[in-house]
């Protein structure tokens, strides 16, 4: 891969300018991510804000929706009063004027009853007579509003309906059918309509909620404005919520001024309401301009300081490397006395190296001082393996002469065994390495047999299970010929009647598993143990037991080795490798 120009300069920088560099790339790197953390910062203060004025909207919603079910239900009561539906009936079909006088008083009486003070004024209108009204304002509606108040009680047959009064105190009308109940005629007897002080309910509910009054609130039914009266001047009137409108709060200018507006539903079972609150944006978010401003400055102010400090601890770290590569360029001329410049007592890595060199340094010039013994001692190891080579070779030229007479005599035993001794002795002498193939040590194992099946022919009976596939994995040299050695001497030493060896291979998942079994009597399971702990005495070849064991472990892992088990009448010696073939 060609490595581009710019990537090759900066490695060809000295150490210092190249810290420099890092340093203005992570400055720029924190400088951005301030950036954008700020506005992170203002967009989740936008969104706290507005879970704040969310969760005081709510309460306020629930209050609003609350004052509209009692009012409601004071129509209701109203409605279906038998005293009241009573004398409206006297009121619709009566000429007699003491009779109608006292109905309207009795009408009265139920409406003075279902009073409360969120009620401005409550008004009866029968269908074929004059209003009846009770109220702190008892003045007239005008005849557009009284006709849509008819109309909307008509549209909602006996339901409560909800409509603008069209004054400027901020109130709203609440109407219902009154219909005639006795025989269950439902005659539309005419209706009653209660002028709710919705002004009143919107500012001590907001002020218990959220304080003193820096806010505009608008109630929507939807495209039409409820609250405050659109014939009211100087106030917020926002834009109604569209219909699939997702965005809870956003940010509006009304007048010249920017109002952060948050949205949120009033529902009852008659009404579905839109609750618009509008804060002014600068009285609201001047914490957020202040902590900008500082949170600007305190970026500065540590960029300053990471600079400034960075140098610092740049100039410290420039120094050790300076002093390490003027020891480098001292032991590469040959000089290798120790480095005459102080020296800091520093404990960190920069530190610790100069440490490890300057020793390092000591130690190379103490080899080459002693390289001349050194070089005695090689060859005095040479000569002596050489003295080594000569003993086996010396015992195999032997073997085969006696193989050579006893041939010449026409002893074949003498010559099978000696030739399979001298392939024994070859193969466990040889400088192999550790791990040979099973397929050898199997013929290793024969030369072994054969020998034994000579001095034993009738006493010895020795099976090999060995599968083909099994051959080409690598196992311990010498691993088994061992093991069917002690199979041999225990078998013979306690069986009369004769020894019987059975040698067995197979692949068990990722493993090679190599068991050795002969009949007698049981095995102590721990002899292993014993035998390490001088515990109990080998005899004769209890010291090969332990010697496998330890080569095995050796080479794979501490948790392989020799295992044994009891049958009846037998005695099993085995272990498990792994199955690998190089």
């Amino acid at each position: 891969m060609k490595i581009s120009s710019p990537f090759l300069s900066f490695r060809n920088l000295p150490l210092k300018y190249k810290l420099i560099f890092i340093t203005l790339l992570v400055s720029l790197v924190i400088s951005w991510e301030s950036i954008t953390g700020l506005q992170h910062v203002i967009n989740n203060s936008n969104k706290l804000i507005y879970e704040q004025t969310a969760n005081s909207m709510g309460y306020l919603s629930k209050e609003i929706a609350n004052a509209l079910d009692t009012a409601e239900s004071i129509s209701l009561s109203i409605s279906v009063n038998q005293t009241l539906q009573k004398n409206i009936y006297i009121l619709n079909n009566s000429s007699y004027l003491n009779i109608r006088s006292a109905s309207q008083k009795e009408i009265l009486k139920v409406i003075y009853t279902n009073f409360n003070a969120d009620v401005i004024a409550t008004s009866v209108l029968p269908e074929a007579s004059d209003r009846i009204v009770w109220g702190q304002n008892s003045s007239p509606e005008s005849p557009e509003i009284i006709a849509a108040a008819k109309k909307l009680a008509r549209e909602k047959n006996g339901s409560p309906g909800w409509l603008s009064s069209g004054r400027k105190d901020g109130s709203i009308l609440c109407v219902r059918q009154i219909k005639r109940i006795k025989a269950l005629s439902l005659e539309p007897l005419g209706i009653v309509m209660i002028r709710v002080n919705l002004n009143r309910i919107v500012r001590e509910t907001a002020r218990r909620v959220m304080g003193t009054p820096s806010y505009t609130i608008n109630i929507h039914e939807g495209n039409v404005l409820l609250y405050p009266s659109e014939l009211v001047e100087s106030i917020a009137v926002f834009p109604p919520p569209l219909e699939n409108e997702t965005n809870t709060y956003s940010i509006q200018k009304f007048a010249d001024n920017r109002y952060f507006v948050t949205r949120i539903p009033i529902v009852t079972s008659s009404v579905n309401w839109s609750l618009t609150l509008g804060v002014p944006y600068d009285d609201l978010f001047y914490s957020v301009k202040e902590a900008k401003t500082t949170y600007i400055i305190r970026i500065i102010t540590a960029l300053i300081l990471t600079v400034f400090l960075s140098g610092l601890l740049f100039r410290e770290i420039t120094v050790q490397f300076n002093y390490l590569l003027e020891k480098m360029r001292r032991v590469r001329s040959g000089n290798l006395e120790p480095y005459p410049f102080p020296k800091k007592n520093q404990q960190d890595e920069l530190g610790q190296l100069n440490q490890y060199f300057d020793e390092m340094t000591a130690d190379f010039k103490k080899v080459i001082d002693d390289n001349y013994v050194k070089e005695l001692l090689l060859t005095q190891t040479q000569l002596k393996s050489l003295e080594q080579q000569i003993n086996p070779h010396f015992l195999y030229n032997s073997l085969d002469t006696i193989h050579w007479f006893a041939n010449r005599s026409g002893e074949k035993n003498i010559s099978v065994i000696v030739q399979a001794l001298g392939n024994l002795l070859r193969s466990s002498l040889s400088d192999k390495q550790d791990l040979i193939p099973l397929e050898e040590e199997i013929k290793v194992l024969e030369n072994y047999l054969l020998i034994q099946k000579i001095r034993f022919p009738d006493t010895l009976s020795v099976s090999l299970e060995i599968p083909e596939e099994t051959l080409a994995f690598l196992i311990p040299k010498m691993s088994i010929q061992p093991l069917v050695e002690n199979a041999v001497i225990y078998g013979l030493d306690e069986n009369i009647d004769g020894c019987r060896i059975i040698i067995r291979a197979e692949l068990r998942q990722d493993f090679l598993h190599v068991e050795v079994e002969n009949n007698g009597s049981e095995i102590k399971e721990d002899i292993l143990e014993l035998l390490k702990e001088q515990k109990v005495a080998a005899k004769r070849n209890g010291v090969g037991l332990t010697n496998i064991d330890s080569r095995i472990k050796l080479l794979f892992d501490a948790s392989y080795g020799l295992q044994f088990k009891n049958g009846k009448n037998s005695v099993t010696v085995f272990f498990d490798i792994p199955a690998r073939t190089e």
